[in-house]
C-alpha cells in the first residue's frame, strides 16, 4: 500500500520563494511541435548517439530513457511537464529507429505498473548510465554526449508528480502529522433510583 506521508504535500511549493524553481517560470517552449524539434536536434548529435548506444546496450529500456530525459528538461524550465509528455512517444520513435542504425533493439519498457517496481527501474537505469559515463570517458573526454546522459541520469530522479507539486530531486517530503484523535468516550449517567422505605408497598410502609 502506498504510504501517503512520503509524497509532496498538496501547496507544498508555495512554501518556498516564488517563481525560485526553473519550472514555476514560463517554459522556453510552448508548443509540443518545438519540444520534439528541440530533442530530435540535441539526440541527432553523434556523441549523444553513441553515448546513449552504450545505454541500450546495457539493458536500458525506450520508456525509461525517454521519460528521464524529457523530465530532465520539464525541471530546467525547457519546456512544461504536460508538453513532455506529449512529444515523449516521438522522442521514444525517433530514439528507437536511430538505435537500429547500431544494430540494437530497444525494448518498450521494463517498468511495472507497482511503484516498486518503477523505483527499481530507476536506480537500475542510474547504474546503467554511471557505467555507460565511465566507459564513455575510459576513451575520451566530457562531451555533449556525457552531458546528455547526465541529464537524463537527473531526470530519473524525479517523478511527474514531484515536478507538478514543486518538490525538487532529493528533497524530503515534509510529514504531515497525525491530528490526535478525539476521545469518543460517552460518560454514562447512573440511573435515578427510589430512595429505599420510599415506596408504597415498601417494607415498613403504611399498611
Amino acid at each position: 500500500m502506498e504510504n501517503f506521508l512520503q509524497v509532496p504535500v498538496p501547496g507544498q511549493s508555495l512554501t518556498d520563494i516564488p517563481k525560485n524553481s526553473p519550472w514555476e517560470n514560463p517554459s522556453e517552449l510552448n508548443a509540443v511541435r518545438d519540444v520534439v524539434e528541440y530533442y530530435v536536434n540535441r539526440i541527432a548529435d553523434q556523441d549523444i548517439m553513441d553515448d546513449l548506444s552504450i545505454v541500450f546496450e546495457l539493458g536500458g529500456d525506450l520508456k525509461t530513457v525517454t521519460e528521464a530525459l524529457w523530465l530532465a528538461g520539464a525541471m530546467k524550465g525547457t519546456h512544461t511537464v504536460e508538453a513532455g509528455m506529449l512529444a515523449g512517444p516521438v522522442i521514444a520513435t525517433f530514439i528507437k529507429a536511430a538505435m537500429e542504425t547500431y544494430g540494437i533493439t530497444t525494448p518498450e519498457t521494463g517498468v511495472s505498473p507497482s511503484d516498486k517496481r518503477k523505483a527499481k527501474e530507476r536506480k537500475r537505469l542510474q547504474k546503467l548510465i554511471d557505467a555507460a559515463i565511465e566507459e564513455s570517458l575510459a576513451e575520451g573526454e566530457e562531451d555533449a554526449g556525457i552531458e546528455m546522459l547526465r541529464a537524463i541520469q537527473e531526470g530519473s530522479e524525479v517523478t511527474p508528480e514531484t515536478v507538478t507539486e514543486g518538490s525538487s530531486a532529493g528533497e524530503e517530503p515534509v510529514p504531515q502529522e497525525s491530528a490526535p484523535e478525539e476521545s469518543t468516550e460517552v460518560m454514562e449517567e447512573p440511573m435515578p433510583t427510589e430512595s429505599e422505605g420510599n415506596g408504597l408497598m415498601s417494607r415498613g410502609g403504611p399498611v
